[in-house]
């Protein structure tokens, strides 16, 4: 069924699908993962935007005290997080699991999707340890249609991660969320804007702008396929958040591409500032003579302004 490519039929078969996830997190503790592989590949064909399915919440205890890391690790994004209030010990436990499980493109996906949705929920977010959130700088390709990145971008996860004050991790989740598949939510856009001119603004950043104005080309090349270009992976999208995400990411650029070349301009013109104060600076215990006149020609060419990206695109990380 996930291969016949009608993702219809299996968003049809949903719940029954997700009646089999508590055996098949369980038989992948033996080694018997293929029914769990099947559950996931099902997952990701439906190309909904929650596949998991409410009621199997009454198991997930059993998965996460039972299951194998791995196991409990590719569950996770299909759990309802938003029914566990008082949080039950579960961010807990699945930390320990993202700990203990090796890293692979599949389970950097997972980590970092569950990580996003567990963000999203103001009762969970402060249970997430701080050395957890490394795992956004693993960039993993996430699917088109993928809860954590929609339930990621909220304005409270966007400060909380600035409030890290870690320019990988900050920059990784940009690389994450700024994406061809959906517009960035209230607040988040105007964040971004906020931490390009306040976070990225010193020019040693200049790694960071290349690969943050790379993705928005590679996001804006996409778009200008057009809407239904996009709608094959995302179906959901439709013209009016078609529209605003062209105009977002656009800006987003726009504003980068400012930061870059008053930054390049202050990396030419500083050194001069400081040598004519250096010039200018008299001791006091001096005094000084009026000089014979003498005429002076003083010949100093200031180098040509570089382009925009000239300044850093050579620097390495």
């Amino acid at each position: 069924m996930a291969n016949a490519g009608d993702y219809h039929l299996i968003q049809s078969k949903c719940k029954a699908i997700n009646a089999l996830l508590p055996y098949a997190a369980l038989q992948e503790h033996d080694r018997a993962s293929e029914i769990l592989d099947a559950f996931l590949c099902a997952a990701r064909a439906s190309k909904m935007l929650n596949f998991g399915w409410s009621h199997t919440r009454e198991y997930v205890g059993t998965i996460f005290s039972k299951a194998s890391p791995c196991a409990i690790i590719l569950a996770s994004p299909y759990i309802h997080w938003e029914a566990f209030p008082d949080d039950r010990g579960l961010v807990k436990q699945w930390v320990a699991a993202a700990s203990a499980v090796p890293y692979t493109e599949e389970f950097s996906q997972s980590v970092v999707d569950t990580l996003l949705q567990i963000a999203h929920y103001s009762q969970l977010l402060p249970h997430i340890p701080a050395n957890i959130w490394l795992w956004l700088t693993k960039q993993p390709s996430l699917p088109p249609t993928c809860s954590g990145r929609y339930y990621g971008t909220n304005l409270f996860v966007t400060k909380a991660i600035r409030e890290l004050k870690d320019m990988e991790i900050i920059k990784s989740y940009f690389l994450l969320v700024w994406s061809e598949w959906d517009y960035l939510k209230y607040g988040v856009f105007d964040e971004s804007c906020a931490s390009i001119c306040e976070d990225f603004s010193e020019a040693w950043c200049g790694w960071h702008w290349a690969e943050l104005i790379q993705h928005l080309d590679h996001i804006l090349t996409q778009l200008d396929q057009g809407l239904k270009h996009i709608q094959q992976h995302n179906p959901n999208l439709e013209q009016v958040g078609f529209q605003k995400m062209k105009d977002q990411y656009r800006k987003l650029k726009d504003i980068l591409l400012e930061a870059v070349t008053g930054a390049s301009y202050s990396m030419i013109i500083l050194p001069y500032m400081l040598i004519q104060v250096d010039i200018c600076r008299i001791s006091c215990n001096i005094h000084v003579c009026t000089p014979t006149p003498m005429p002076i020609v003083l010949h100093l060419q200031l180098p040509t302004l570089p382009s925009p990206l000239s300044s850093f695109v050579a620097w390495g990380p």
